[in-house]
């Protein structure tokens, strides 16, 4: 990148300054937090006893990509509708069961993929972008996990051109999903209880990457 930037420097190619209007596509690399808060409601016989449930497994690196359009607001705003998807690690979250004194693990969720959409507004610098992100995250799950987690996304970053019209950006994300509640048969001290485990995913994602405006 850095060779084509001084040949098209020295060949006076791109001599316009570029702008963040229009249609754009990035790749953003970095690592993914999750926060997972579980539940559970155990019952033998029809009894309910006492119980305690822990997660782990969770934090990871990934890759976002992400396309949008910024719209011209008015002379320094922006405004961007885009989209983002970025597959997951392929790991299954392992529950931690506790009850009758004995900690039994299990498997949870295992995620597939995140995609979600967002609008963006953004406050031009003289070279950069300041933005923000509001939207909807979805998180896939295998169907013999679970459900599909249903969210939304909060967002803030910056963009800074670096060389005609590709820019690099850093990126911090939140994302708050919606509880969702499965069954599960565990056998304990050779009996066999039925378990019921709400879990309610609240993610983190930093990220750098690249990006083009077209």
């Amino acid at each position: 990148m850095a060779v084509t930037c001084l040949s098209a420097g020295a060949q006076g190619i791109d001599q316009t300054h570029p702008t963040f209007e229009g249609f754009y596509t990035d790749l953003g690399l970095g690592y993914r937090d999750i926060n997972t808060s579980t539940n559970s409601v155990l019952t033998l016989n029809g009894s309910v006893i006492p119980s305690s449930v822990n997660s782990s497994g969770s934090s990871h690196s990934l890759a976002v990509l992400t396309a949008g359009y910024n719209f011209h607001v008015t002379q320094n705003y922006l405004l961007a509708i885009g989209a983002n998807i970025s597959p997951a690690n392929g790991l299954t979250q392992q529950l931690q069961i506790q009850a009758l004194n004995k900690t039994t693990t299990v498997s949870g969720i295992k995620s597939l993929y995140n995609y979600g959409f967002f609008l963006s507004p953004g406050f031009k610098t003289e070279d950069g972008l300041v933005y923000l992100k509001v939207g909807k995250q979805t998180q896939v799950d295998n169907s013999n996990s679970g459900p599909n987690f249903n969210g939304y996304l909060l967002g803030l970053g910056y963009k800074q051109f670096v060389c005609g019209s590709i820019y690099l950006f850093g990126e911090a994300n939140y994302s708050l999903y919606e509880s969702q509640t499965t069954s599960r048969t565990i056998v304990s001290s050779g009996r066999t209880i039925n378990a019921s485990v709400t879990t309610s995913p609240q993610t983190t994602r930093l990220l750098l990457g690249l990006g083009y405006q077209f």
